[in-house]
């Protein structure tokens, strides 16, 4: 930032300037502080910095940058810097992703609501264990449970689903949400149920990012304690085979559980009129449809 000391003054010449001048060049200055002086009338720092420069009857101060506070967002070991960039942090745990977010963090334990809903945890009946949590509900959500979320300062929210006409209702609440199955009155599926039942009481980051395609996906990271005995990466490459479980994203940006009952050798038709490699997956309703693969993710892999 250069400070105009000449102008200030109504002083053209350095050499007059030069005995008004209370700072040298390296200087630390905080904000307020005295620059220069010419009886009662005082030049102060706009800024908080140093001092880099005294030319003629400018002064240059550069200034301070702030501090902020970055959240690593879970557990795990730095393996690699990257300059101006960041770091790259290597971590153990499980993975679920959402469907739907409200662009929010929590950092807590998971929690499951009783089974009467969060409707009715009201304040003077709530366990110290759900004060904070990240609270899991197999319910969709409604307007009052999403109040009920605020007044109970829960951190988060995993639920499977809520109507379209409470999307920013969600959006303001201030906990994380996040969606497992999409915007409607859907339950919470059996496999996104059984996965959450094994993972409840640890803490896990809720990351709600979301973004309209795809290109940020709501999820929960949960971590593990670090062992000597790492796991098995995942299996990036594995093919689908018939009888295993899938989960199929639908175009309105649900998704449904089911079992891959055939995988045609060659491209399906599609209502939409597009021809793309698909498998056939028979829903836990009972419907069986042709997806594409592209819409299709292997739980546990």
């Amino acid at each position: 930032m250069l400070v105009d000391a000449g102008a200030f003054f109504g002083v053209r010449n350095a050499a007059a300037l030069q005995p008004l001048i209370a700072v040298q060049p390296g200087d630390f200055v905080e904000r307020t502080q005295i620059l220069a002086q010419k009886g009662r009338r005082r030049l102060y720092s706009p800024v908080t910095g140093r001092v880099v420069l005294i030319d003629g009857t400018d002064i240059l101060l550069q200034e301070e940058s702030s501090s902020v506070e970055l959240e690593a967002g879970l557990n795990g070991q730095v393996i690699e810097t990257r300059p101006e960039r960041g770091v790259v942090i290597e971590t153990m745990g499980a993975l679920l992703q959402g469907v739907w977010g409200n662009g929010k963090r929590a950092i807590s334990t998971l929690r499951f609501a009783p089974d009467t809903g969060l409707e009715m945890m009201q304040t003077d009946e709530l366990d110290f264990d759900y004060r904070g949590a990240i609270i899991i509900t197999k319910q969709p959500l409604t307007h009052n449970s999403l109040q009920t979320m605020a007044e109970q300062s829960f951190a988060g929210v995993i639920a499977p689903s809520l109507e379209n006409n409470l999307i920013r209702e969600a959006q303001r609440a201030p906990g994380a949400i996040l969606l497992t199955e999409g915007i409607g009155s859907m339950r919470m599926s059996l496999p996104v149920v059984q996965f959450l039942e094994g993972v409840e009481g640890r803490q896990a980051t809720l990351d709600a990012s979301w973004a309209e395609g795809g290109s940020a996906r709501a999820e929960l990271i949960v971590n593990v304690p670090l062992a000597n005995e790492r796991p098995m990466p995942p299996l990036l490459n594995l093919s689908l085979q018939l009888g295993m479980i899938v989960r199929v994203a639908r175009a309105d940006g649900a998704s449904v559980f089911g079992k891959v009952i055939s995988v045609p050798r060659n491209p399906v038709m599609l209502e939409n009129g597009l021809k793309l490699p698909c498998a056939q997956v028979e829903t836990v309703t009972g419907e069986r449809i042709f997806a594409p693969l592209s819409n299709i993710e292997v739980p546990g892999r």
